[in-house]
């Protein structure tokens, strides 16, 4: 028999991963569940990854329920978001990541980001280190939000998300050596207004970014997942009140508490999936 190897996945979303913060808190809090062998997270979720890591809960818990839910960070007309201003002041200066304890974690993480030279996803991971602040940039940098590329190791990255589906993330635990699998999935369609405006930001966007965009808006989420692993999806019960531009501080706190709400409601499930026993 094979060693147990216990994987994390978080995908991204925009303001949606607030969801997957919520679960992430609860499952570290409410379930004791704080060490998984491999933990994958995309886009939006990276930081609540990061801190979950180095146990600064109550960290996630303000950045989605005090400082990211505001116009000052995501704009609408014209649509962009202040990425430098999340990073630089939210997390670096006001919340700092804590560097010695995300060194210290046995989890090995990885976070896809799409480079885009080639339109391929590479990963930053704790095997190949790169500054934690500027992964987190890398990953969040949505082309039609925030229209820059993040240098890591002399080469440019966007967000990874663009370039990869839930499946791949899955595919990447288990050939990363992944027996079971814990998959928290914030992502759902495009609503018609935000692919259509997604289209219509491909039509003038370079021909790489143009590629991936096109690409990611018909991609399937799931299509053929690994046979020979275990999988527990913990996804929304009905669809989430956010979107990727999402602003509204009663929204995100509400998809937050979806994500608290539905890991709780599989709590027997996920505790006898991670074999968490209780003295």
């Amino acid at each position: 028999m094979p060693e147990e190897r216990i994987a994390i996945v978080t995908s991204g979303g925009g303001m949606k991963c607030a969801y997957a913060a919520g679960a992430l808190v609860t499952l570290a809090t409410r379930l004791k569940y704080v060490e998984p062998d491999i933990f994958i997270s995309a886009s939006g979720s990276v930081g609540a990854m990061f801190y979950y890591l180095t146990k600064q809960y109550e960290d996630i818990a303000k950045v989605w329920l005090r400082y990211i839910p505001s116009p000052e960070i995501v704009g609408i007309f014209p649509p962009r978001l202040r990425l430098d201003y999340v990073v630089d002041t939210i997390l670096r200066r006001d919340l700092p990541l804590s560097h010695d304890a995300l060194a210290r974690t046995k989890t090995r993480w990885f976070v896809p980001i799409t480079n885009l030279e080639t339109g391929e996803t590479d990963y930053a991971t704790n095997d190949l280190w790169f500054e934690p602040y500027e992964i987190m940039r890398a990953a969040k940098a949505i082309p039609f939000l925030y229209n820059s590329a993040v240098r890591l190791g002399g080469k440019r990255y966007i967000d990874g998300d663009i370039s990869l589906s839930v499946a791949d993330l899955i595919r990447k635990a288990r050939k990363e050596g992944a027996t079971k699998i814990l998959v928290i999935a914030n992502a759902t369609a495009l609503p018609p207004i935000e692919e259509w405006f997604t289209r219509l930001y491909a039509l003038f966007a370079p021909p790489m970014v143009r590629h991936l965009v096109m690409k990611d808006i018909t991609r399937a989420e799931w299509d053929h997942l690994p046979a020979d692993v275990d999988i527990l999806v913990i996804s929304p019960t009905y669809p989430l009140p956010t979107s990727i531009f999402t602003r509204v501080r009663r929204k995100v706190a509400e998809a937050y508490n979806m994500g608290v709400d539905d890991l709780l409601g599989k709590r027997t499930e996920i505790e006898a999936f991670l074999g968490i026993t209780h003295s």
